[in-house]
């Protein structure tokens, strides 16, 4: 991770340390660093929660195009 996603930046600009439950995965206790739109809302999401994102856009690309 880069160096705006952990240490000093995350605790101080973040609530709780930028840890909570991620909307995506449900998991909680997990650092929430990026910014997603889901439904119109601006919802924070984890590492992982934005893999499944990208690896289900890439297996609906590749259904559409089989």
């Amino acid at each position: 991770m880069s160096k705006a996603h952990r240490g000093r930046p995350l605790k101080e600009e973040t609530p709780n340390s930028g840890r909570g439950k991620c909307p995506i995965t449900g998991r909680t206790g997990v650092k929430l660093l990026y910014e997603h739109e889901i439904d119109g809302k601006k919802v924070m999401i984890s590492k992982i929660g934005k893999a499944t994102l990208a690896n289900q856009k890439k297996r609906e690309a590749a259904t559409a195009s089989a």
